[in-house]
C-alpha cells in the first residue's frame, strides 16, 4: 500500500505528509484539540462501561446447565 502524499507543487512528494502532521499537531495542542482528546476519552470510557454492563447482563441471562450458583 502506498502512503498518502499530497502534491505541493515543486516542493517534493514528502513535504505534504510533514505539513499534514504539523497541522494535526497544532490542532492537538490548541484548546480545540484538548476538548477533542477529552471527548474521545470520555467516549471510550462510556463505551467500555456499556460493554461491561452488556457482558454482565448476558452472563446472568445465559441458560443454566443444571448447576446452582
Amino acid at each position: 500500500m502506498r502512503p498518502i502524499q499530497f502534491r505541493m507543487g515543486s516542493a517534493g512528494p514528502g513535504i505534504g505528509c510533514g505539513g499534514v502532521v504539523a497541522v494535526l499537531g497544532l490542532i492537538l495542542i490548541s484548546p480545540v484539540g484538548a476538548v477533542l482528546v477529552k471527548g474521545i476519552g470520555w467516549f471510550f470510557i462510556l463505551f467500555g462501561v456499556f460493554i461491561v454492563i452488556t457482558g454482565i447482563y448476558y452472563w446472568l441471562k445465559r441458560p443454566r446447565k443444571g448447576r446452582y450458583l
